[in-house]
C-alpha cells in the first residue's frame, strides 16, 4: 500500500465563477478529503491562487494534478511537499475571561506564545496567532482550560522556498 503524506497543490486559474466547483469535484471523485483550502488573488490581475492541502500517496496526487491542469480556466498546477514550502496560517480564539485574574493568565499565555490580544470585553478576550498548524494547535490546547468560546483558522497559505 503506498504511503500517504501531506501534499500542497498551488493551482493558478482565471478568476471566474465555477472554478472552485470544478476543482473540488476532482478530489470528490477520488474520495480525497481536502484538509485545507485557501483562495486569494495573485500579483497578476484576473488570476487566483488556490492553495489546497491533501493527504494522499504520490501517484494519486500526481494524477489529480494532471486532471486539474485539464480544466480550461486552470493556468498552472504545482505540487509541493512541506519541505519545499514556507507556510503559515492564522487563527482567532475567543476565550472566556470573566475575572481580572483569569484575564491576566490568558494575557501571559498569549505573550509567551506570540499571540496578540485583539479585543477585550467584560467576559472574553480575542487572541490572534499566526504560525504553523502545530503552533495554532498548541495554543488551542493551552487555552482550552480557560474555556474557548469560539475558534476559527484560515487554512494554509504557502509559497515555494526556491522559486524564481
Amino acid at each position: 500500500m503506498p504511503s500517504e503524506k501531506l501534499h500542497t497543490l498551488s493551482v493558478f486559474s482565471e478568476n471566474s465563477p465555477g472554478v472552485l466547483h470544478r476543482l473540488t469535484v476532482i478530489f470528490t471523485r477520488r474520495k480525497l478529503n481536502i484538509e485545507s483550502l485557501t483562495v486569494s488573488e495573485t500579483e497578476r490581475k484576473g488570476v487566483s491562487r488556490f492553495t489546497i492541502v491533501v493527504r494522499s500517496d504520490e501517484d494519486t496526487i500526481l494524477k489529480v494534478a494532471k486532471q486539474l491542469e485539464r480544466i480550461i480556466e486552470v493556468l498552472q498546477v504545482n505540487v509541493f511537499s512541506n519541505g519545499e514550502l514556507l507556510f503559515k496560517e492564522i487563527a482567532l480564539y475567543r476565550v472566556a475571561a470573566d475575572s481580572p485574574a483569569k484575564r491576566s493568565e490568558i494575557e501571559e499565555v498569549a505573550r509567551r506564545y506570540g499571540a496578540q490580544m485583539l479585543n477585550l470585553s467584560p467576559s472574553a478576550v480575542v487572541l490572534e496567532k499566526t504560525g504553523s498548524e502545530d503552533d495554532v494547535n498548541s495554543l488551542y490546547l493551552l487555552l482550552e482550560p480557560f474555556g474557548i468560546r469560539e475558534f476559527v483558522r484560515s487554512g494554509r497559505i504557502a509559497i515555494a522556498k526556491n522559486h524564481g
